[in-house]
């Protein structure tokens, strides 16, 4: 290659200007995970906690990792901790008050969707039968093509003859060959 050199320098060649960091996301439950790790291994626990106590996570995080009982376990005995163990315990109070809260407000439009629904269904039950078939009627109506009329054929072009029946009283030698009853004349 063009330009190769034998010795050996401490810059690269290559500019690490085009190269850009690829940050990676955690998820809530990553987030928590990580220092929920972080207080039992014993690691910079002071930061970790203030790290939970910022943490906007919802409570399923912290309880699928079990943070609250690592605190209780690990952290609370020690009694060096005890700011942020408190502010951890206002938190979880918090957005627990917060999901009750939230699920109530749920609870309640299900509620009133719910009893919409039966209104409605005693107003169409109130409703006769024949003003029920009539929207029924004309919703399919709307929706449907409209239907083809079958067409009779046209039978007055054929002409129906009937076959006379031949006078027994004629004589036999009278009945002539080209006779229009007779079927091989036509």
């Amino acid at each position: 290659m063009p330009g190769r050199t034998s010795s050996s320098s401490t810059k690269s060649s290559i500019p690490s200007r085009g190269i850009k960091k690829i940050e990676k996301r955690l998820t809530a439950t990553q987030y928590v995970r990580k220092y929920t790790e972080m207080l039992l291994l014993g690691v910079r626990r002071t930061y970790a906690l203030e790290r939970l106590i910022d943490a906007d996570c919802p409570i399923g995080a912290f309880e699928e990792n079990l943070t609250e009982k690592v605190l209780e376990k690990h952290i609370a005995p020690s009694g060096m901790y005890t700011y942020h163990l408190n502010k951890l315990a206002q938190k979880f109070a918090e957005i627990r008050r917060k999901d009750m809260i939230n699920a109530q407000r749920k609870l309640a439009e299900s509620r009133e969707c719910n009893a919409y629904i039966e209104n409605q269904k005693m107003i169409l039950e109130q409703k006769s039968q024949e003003e029920v078939n009539e929207l029924f009627a004309a919703a399919m109506g709307s929706t449907c093509a409209p239907k083809k009329t079958s067409i009779k054929p046209d039978y007055s072009k054929y002409r129906i003859v009937k076959r006379s029946k031949t006078s027994t009283s004629s004589t036999p030698t009278s009945s002539s060959p080209s006779s229009s009853s007779s079927p091989t004349s036509q």
